[in-house]
């Protein structure tokens, strides 16, 4: 599916004036470039909390979960 909005996207670019492209990549790149900020801006929380969620038995955890709904799913699909 992203291949093929890919290669729609690809080919109406290439229907655009030099120019139009131009734009188009510019307006796009402000986009990009607000979105970065807006990140940089958002408040990161408790500084406790941001230390615990990168903690290794965290991360093992949250592999754990994971694991345990994809082997979930794919047993209701068995039977």
């Amino acid at each position: 599916m992203q291949s093929q909005t890919n290669n729609h996207i690809a080919r109406e670019l290439g229907k655009l004036e030099p120019h139009e492209t131009q734009a188009v990549v510019q307006y796009i790149s402000q986009l990009l470039t607000k979105r970065i900020a807006n990140q940089k801006d958002a408040p990161q929380g408790d500084d406790l909390i941001g230390s615990l969620a990168d903690a290794y038995e965290n991360k093992r955890a949250r592999a754990v979960i994971e694991w345990e709904k994809t082997r979930r799913q794919n047993l209701y699909r068995a039977a």
